[in-house]
């Protein structure tokens, strides 16, 4: 059965007069005074701020200064300082909240994003209540501990699944470091997951060079699915910890988005009716790939 993540204080941000900017988050960035925030940290290349409609307290989002609505807008340098930032940004909420998981997400197109200026949501996961709650406070204590940065330490171990996808023929693409594959229990047709070969189990344990390699195969992935799927927008994320649909081993979720593409199989039964298998969604990716 799906999760409910009952986010009570997003209650008062659906159906709320949004304040009359151009963009809320460039906004915040020129520290407009119509614009409230709760901002952490702001350089040249990135803003930190809390969610202040969270889906659950701790909830952070990294921000690029420059406006842009896709991952594929970023230059490196500024996708570099992006995923660094998030990565301290979940070493934060870690510390201080000390959660079971994450949720780490963008919402690109028509699938979920109210602010098409592109932002990561860090979405912390709690199996029972956390011991704090208030945002003022925990505000206030992200603030007084600051964004340190963690560096993890690297496991040898091979993602054992790469074999078996590879036996089913479901891998799109590789090299020596990452993998993509067709997933095996899609959400729609195309879905896809980028993923390191050596075994990390959080986000801010992978090194900044293989961190930023992930996102670039997910900007070309993202690219691909585009021109073969024509999606009205794509989900990206990765569920990490000890919380539901977490898997041990690091990926990068990719899930296209169609209008319309729920009926009441999925709604009513909670099941999934895939149109297409997951051999052809790798042959139609792996040949659309090959061809950009």
């Amino acid at each position: 059965m799906y999760e409910n993540l009952f986010a009570l204080d997003r209650g008062s941000y659906v159906g709320k007069e949004k304040p009359k900017v151009d963009c809320i988050l460039c906004s915040i960035i020129k520290n407009d005074p119509k614009v409230f925030t709760r901002k952490i940290e702001q350089n040249d290349k990135t803003l930190v701020i809390m969610n202040i409609f969270p889906y659950s307290p701790g909830h952070l989002q990294a921000i690029p200064i420059n406006h842009v609505e896709d991952l594929g807008d970023l230059k490196d340098d500024e996708l570099k300082a992006l995923l660094k930032t998030t990565k301290r940004c979940i070493f934060l909420c870690r510390k201080v909240m000390r959660p079971d998981g994450f949720n780490l997400g963008i919402n690109l197109g028509k699938a979920g994003a109210s602010i098409p200026h592109l932002h990561i949501q860090i979405v912390p996961r709690y199996l029972k209540e956390p011991e704090i709650k208030d945002q003022e406070e925990i505000h206030r204590i992200y603030l007084k501990t600051g964004l340190n940065v963690k560096t993890g330490l690297c496991d040898e171990e091979t993602f054992e699944r790469k074999e078996f996808l590879k036996d089913r023929e479901y891998i799109v693409n590789e090299d020596k470091d990452t993998f993509t594959f067709a997933y095996e229990k899609p959400y729609n047709r195309g879905h896809t997951v980028v993923s390191p070969k050596k075994h990390y189990g959080r986000f801010e344990d992978l090194p900044d060079d293989l961190v930023f390699k992930l996102f670039k195969n997910v900007i070309e992935i993202e690219k691909t699915i585009k021109e073969e799927y024509n999606p009205v927008g794509i989900n990206i994320g990765i569920n990490e910890g000890n919380i539901p649909y977490a898997s041990e081993h690091l990926m990068l979720h990719m899930v296209p988005r169609f209008d319309p593409e729920s009926g009441f199989m999925e709604i009513i039964a909670n099941t999934r009716v895939s149109i297409e298998s997951l051999d052809t969604t790798a042959r139609r990716l792996r040949s659309r790939l090959h061809r950009i």
